[in-house]
C-alpha cells in the first residue's frame, strides 16, 4: 500500500474508533486491518533509517498512533470484553484471555505514547541521536503488536462470528 493512502486509512480508523458503531465481529476486523497497516508504516520507518526518514510521515503517525490504538483498546474493553462474558459466561478461559488483552493494552498504549514522541521529533527534523535505538524501539512495538493481533485472532474473532454461540 501506498504510504499516502495508508496514512489515510490510519487517520480515518482513527476517527471511526473515536466512537465505532456496527457489528463487532466486523468492527474487530476493521481494528486488525487498522493495526496491521500501522504496523507496515512503522517497518517502513524502521527500514528507512538513518538516511531515508520521510519526516513528514513520522509527524502524521505521531499525531494518529496514540489515539488509534487507545480508542480500538476502548472498543475492545468496553464492547468486545463484555460481550464475550455476556456470550460465554465467565470462564477462567475468557477471563485469562480478557486479562492477558488488558495488559497487552497497558503496555502497548505506554509503548504508542513513546513512539510518538520519537516519531514528532523525526518529524521536525531533528537529528538521530541513536539510529539504531529507534529501529529496535519501532520493531519492538510493531512486534508486539502483530502478535497482539494474531492472538486477538485466534482468542476473540470467533467469539463474535455471526451464530457462534459454542463456547470456546
Amino acid at each position: 500500500m501506498q504510504p499516502s493512502i495508508a496514512l489515510d486509512a490510519i487517520v480515518d480508523s482513527s476517527r471511526f474508533f473515536s466512537s465505532p458503531a456496527g457489528d463487532p465481529a466486523t468492527i474487530l476486523q476493521r481494528a486488525h486491518q487498522a493495526q496491521s497497516t500501522l504496523c507496515d508504516m512503522l517497518e517502513l520507518i524502521a527500514d528507512s533509517i538513518p538516511a531515508r526518514i520521510d519526516p513528514q510521515i513520522c509527524s502524521n503517525l505521531a499525531d494518529d498512533l496514540t489515539p488509534l490504538i487507545r480508542n480500538i483498546h476502548q472498543f475492545e474493553e468496553d464492547v468486545l470484553f463484555p460481550l464475550a462474558i455476556q456470550k460465554f459466561g465467565s470462564t477462567a478461559e475468557i477471563n485469562t484471555t480478557i486479562t492477558r488483552l488488558k495488559y497487552e493494552h497497558c503496555e502497548d498504549e505506554c509503548f504508542a505514547e513513546e513512539l510518538s514522541d520519537a516519531l514528532r521529533e523525526l518529524g521536525a527534523d531533528k537529528r538521530l541521536r541513536n539510529p539504531e535505538a529507534l529501529g529496535y524501539m519501532l520493531r519492538g512495538f510493531f512486534e508486539a503488536m502483530r502478535r497482539h493481533i494474531a492472538f486477538e485472532r485466534e482468542h476473540l474473532t470467533g467469539l463474535f462470528a455471526t451464530g457462534n454461540s459454542e463456547k470456546p
